[in-house]
């Protein structure tokens, strides 16, 4: 059976290559055969749009709070109370922590009790030296008595102003075992329980206090586009350069802002410059921390050149597109490329208004193929004789 086998395919195999040597004897020494001709393929080619672009630069920004406040024991001590619910919005004033204050407020009495006897002293000294400085008229004392009640005099006035600092001391102390709010905003949870020893070598965090309303965003240009679109004195006297920013769920930018403030220097390590607005967030849709879309307008521009998006090619050279010229042929333009307006492409070089590029039938063309074409919206006729892009449909 292997026998049989391996003589039918060795038959087979000299069957098809006599038939292929046929051919190949036939067509190579036949004089009056001629391969047939393909006709050209059809695409269908448009024309760049020319319209007013409005130009604008997208960057990538996060919030950042006007206004954020650690809340801190500045006193060591047990913490006694908790005044505020935790995410609640508080304002300027209210109180939110207090902390032990028997033993301030008995330093607090010590420190008057130690200014009322050093002011009693001081009068008294004061009543001496008058009483010297009468006698030293009548030479009833004599000049070292009169020096040294000046001393003590000095003295106790000393004494009262070192008083009253130490009294200053211990109402600033007492007043800091009630913490008070000093912004207006939202407060965080509460990071230590009542109970629990505050202050102890160090100023603990209680709580952090930021104000939603308005809304710090900061993002990060490039020097060129600071040498381009802004320049130095950009925020010069105030600005009132709008931007928008979108969170990322949302398609359009439907919050807007003023741009208020520019850094003075560049990064040397990554070139680019800080760049901030001011959101009003009126609905505390934004917190602290958020990354954010945000678009910055530079202008409009008058007569963009515009293609369709799905008419761009990609390749290691870049971007690119199939024209059509005059003669029908087939040509691969690079192009740059600008942002995306609807379907269409703003392309900012490499492209003129009145060239023809393919739109369909790109896959089934090469660079330097002969095509047939018909312009958008139009319906494919029989080839005309010229087969550029500006070629008239043939009438039957």
């Amino acid at each position: 059976m292997k026998a049989t086998r391996l003589i039918v395919t060795i038959l087979s195999l000299m069957v098809l290559a006599g038939i292929g040597y046929g051919l190949y004897r036939l067509f190579t020494f036949s004089p009056n055969f001629q391969m047939p001709e393909m006709p050209p393929p059809t695409v269908t080619v448009a024309r760049p749009v020319v319209r007013a672009v409005d130009e604008f630069y997208d960057f990538i920004g996060t919030t950042v709070a006007v206004e954020q406040v650690d809340i801190r024991a500045r006193v060591q001590g047990f913490l006694e109370k908790v005044h505020f619910v935790e995410g609640s919005r508080v304002k300027q004033g209210d109180p939110l922590f207090e902390i032990e204050r028997t033993a301030y407020q008995a330093i607090r009495d010590q420190a008057y009790a130690q200014l009322q006897s050093r002011q009693a002293e001081r009068v008294r000294a004061r009543l001496d030296l008058e009483r010297v400085e009468q006698a030293i008229k009548t030479n009833a004392v004599s000049q070292q008595e009169v020096t040294t009640r000046r001393a003590q005099h000095d003295q106790a006035e000393a004494y009262v102003a070192a008083a009253e600092a130490t009294l200053k001391q211990a109402d600033l102390d007492l007043s800091y075992t009630r913490i008070v709010s000093p912004i207006d905003g939202r407060i965080s949870r509460r990071y230590v329980d009542a109970g629990n020893l505050v202050g102890a070598g160090q100023q603990t965090l209680l709580a952090t206090v930021v104000r939603l309303q308005p809304m710090y965003v900061q993002f990060y240009v490039s020097e060129g586009f600071l040498g381009e679109r802004l320049g130095v004195g950009a925020f010069d006297g105030g600005s009132t350069r709008p931007f928008f920013i979108a969170r990322e769920n949302e398609p359009d930018f439907p919050h807007a802002g003023i741009l208020n403030y520019m850094d003075n220097r560049v990064d040397e390590g990554t070139g680019t410059l800080l760049l901030r607005g001011e959101l009003p967030n009126a609905d505390e849709a934004f917190l602290p921390g958020m990354f954010v879309r945000v678009r910055v307008p530079v202008g409009t521009q008058a007569d963009a050149i515009c293609v369709h998006d799905r008419a761009l090619g990609t390749d290691i050279g870049g971007k690119f597109l199939l024209l059509v010229d005059p003669e029908g042929v087939v040509r691969r333009r690079p192009v740059g490329i600008g942002r995306l307006v609807g379907e269409m492409r703003v392309i900012p070089s490499g492209l003129s208004a009145d060239e023809a590029y393919i739109l369909q039938g790109a896959q089934f063309v090469f660079p330097g193929m002969k095509v047939n074409t018909v312009f958008e919206g139009q319906t494919p006729a029989a080839p005309a004789e010229s087969n550029g892009p500006d070629a008239v449909p043939a009438q039957e």
